[in-house]
């Protein structure tokens, strides 16, 4: 299950330049809520009642591989994959 949420996230981020709907909707398909800031997107993951992850993103990307990094971290940060 873990390992194809990890396919999903690369998929959704392998193009990222910026936070679009579709993308957002497709987000929070996947059980992430966002809170946009200023410069930055916060994907925040409620594992349970006491545990909450927020992991920062720039809401604009730097250059191509910016994305699947992203995606990478996400998978780390809420999964440890």
């Amino acid at each position: 299950m873990q390992l194809t949420i990890r396919t999903e996230l690369k998929r959704l981020f392998r193009d990222y330049r910026r936070m679009t709907p579709s993308l957002e909707s497709e987000l929070y398909r996947l059980v992430f809520s966002i809170v946009r800031k200023r410069r930055h997107v916060i994907l925040c993951y409620n594992t349970n009642k006491e545990h909450h992850v927020h992991i920062p993103l720039s809401s604009t990307s730097s250059d191509k591989r910016a994305g699947l990094n992203m995606a990478s971290k996400i998978a780390y940060l809420v999964w440890g994959l």
